[in-house]
């Protein structure tokens, strides 16, 4: 009880003095040794209680709350979200940038441009979710997740930051058109083309002062100038009749020769492969071909509009 007591009382001391104006780790002796005294017993169980705030002249307020702590050998990191809110009717709370504090000493702030907020949106904010890749005695990889308003639906941006004993390491910001899946310490993707879903595997890189996430185009299959994306669970059954030109097979020696088929309602219809010829993380419109199977044959399409006669219907 007497902890809890002592933590509620250094709150209350960060949060009420008016008098520091330079927050931010600004003055290290008297802000980041006093948060480090309580975080070694209480920064899983109470992260975000631990926060620093003033008060600007523009009536707007800041803050900076602990959210990662991270041991490395003999070396602490501290993870901290700087935020800011002016004062409004919601008092809405938007993330600013992050700061790393190495051993009590400011080493970084991150993301500061990336985190701008459009001026046009006065309802605008950003927000980010911190979660572990990998972690082990060595070093320890970690996920920042972006999350803004407005921005367009279905988009996922991610960035990336490792630390070891004697350095830290970053992603710029990547961003795709569905979703980043992390399992396993591998972080792959999930893109959405507006029909369906379709597999794009990624790749960490990691340089001598940085990290990059990028398409590894190596698990990717590629012929006559295609990479084939694997579609992703997207079986359908044809709402009603309807007929398709399919193509055999575009990429073989008869490039051109095509068959009709007549499709029944309720014909099962599966979608294979989409192939292009660019590989982007925000493809939304049908890729140059789709590769699709029905009942016993397979072939190709180009054309949208047989999508949707298929029963695929564009979303997102």
């Amino acid at each position: 009880m007497k902890n809890v007591i002592s933590i509620l009382v250094l709150v209350i001391t960060f949060g009420c003095n008016e008098n520091r104006k330079n927050n931010n780790f600004q003055s290290k002796n008297d802000v980041v040794d006093s948060i480090e005294e309580s975080t070694n017993l209480h920064e899983e169980i109470f992260p975000n209680i631990l926060s620093i705030r003033s008060y600007g002249s523009d009536r707007s307020q800041e803050r900076s709350n602990l959210i990662k702590s991270i041991n490395i050998r003999n070396t602490n990191y501290q993870l901290y979200e700087n935020l800011s809110c002016l004062d409004t009717l919601n008092h809405a709370w938007t993330t600013k940038s992050l700061s790393i504090v190495k051993n009590g000493i400011l080493k970084n702030e991150f993301f500061k441009e990336d985190l701008l907020l459009d001026g046009d949106y006065p309802e605008a904010y950003n927000s980010i979710v911190v979660s572990t890749i990998s972690s082990d005695q060595e070093k320890s990889l970690i996920q920042i997740n972006f999350d803004c308003a407005p921005c367009a639906p279905g988009d996922h941006t991610i960035a990336l930051i490792q630390f070891q004993e004697h350095s830290i390491k970053k992603s710029k910001v990547n961003s795709i058109r569905g979703e980043f899946i992390t399992k396993n310490g591998v972080i792959n993707g999930i893109g959405w083309q507006g029909y369906f879903a379709y597999e794009l595997p990624y790749k960490l890189t990691e340089k001598k002062d940085k990290l990059e996430i990028e398409v590894d185009t190596s698990k990717i299959l590629y012929k006559n100038d295609f990479y084939f994306l694997k579609i992703k669970d997207a079986i359908s059954s044809t709402p009603k009749f309807c007929e398709i030109e399919m193509t055999i097979d575009p990429f073989g020696d008869k490039p051109s020769a095509t068959t009709n088929l007549t499709l029944k309602p309720n014909t099962k219809v599966t979608l294979i492969y989409m192939a292009v010829k660019k590989i982007s993380p925000s493809n939304t419109l049908p890729g140059d071909w789709i590769k699709i199977k029905v009942s016993d044959q397979e072939g190709w399409i180009k054309n949208s509009n047989d999508l949707t006669r298929m029963g695929f219907f564009a979303a997102g």
